[in-house]
């Protein structure tokens, strides 16, 4: 009896099964061209000498921030963005590698920046970090956890 209902449901709905194929595999193929055409402009944009940082520096300083690069050994931090009571750390990362930056990459910013914020007695109550990449797919799964679930007060930029 249940088996026969079960039948009798799928012999009315086996038409929405090839349309639903369909649409996952056209979704999967709008994805990849998407990320081919981001992989494609970042490339360009290098070629053209416009790398991570100078994009990111054009980004936030069209946002209205005060932008002072700055000159540490480690590259733990490559901007210090002020824009009235707003400070923001930043670290550019400019792999192209897909899933490469993984949660212990987030984990060694973080600390990175808490060192730099303590050894130039700055201010931690305004502070916010971020970590500019070219496009998401470089982000391993486990980084995405942490920007997801805000641990560090971080947050990843698409420039």
């Amino acid at each position: 009896m249940i088996s026969e209902m079960i039948m009798a449901s799928f012999s009315k709905i086996w038409h929405l099964i090839p349309i639903a194929i369909a649409i996952v595999l056209f979704k999967i193929f709008i994805n990849n061209q998407d990320k081919k055409k981001r992989i494609l402009k970042n490339e360009e944009n290098e070629k053209n000498g416009l790398g991570i940082q100078i994009r990111t520096r054009k980004k936030y300083e069209d946002m209205g921030y005060n932008v002072q690069e700055t000159k540490t050994n480690d590259d733990a931090i490559d901007f210090i963005l002020t824009k009235e009571n707003k400070t923001l750390l930043i670290q550019c990362n400019n792999t192209t590698q897909i899933k490469s930056i993984t949660e212990e990459d987030i984990k060694t910013f973080y600390k990175n920046a808490i060192n730099y914020v303590k050894t130039n007695s700055m201010e931690e109550h305004n502070m916010e970090l971020r970590f500019v990449i070219p496009y998401k797919d470089v982000l391993h799964k486990s980084a995405v956890k942490i920007f997801a679930d805000d641990s560090y007060g971080c947050k990843y930029v698409v420039v």
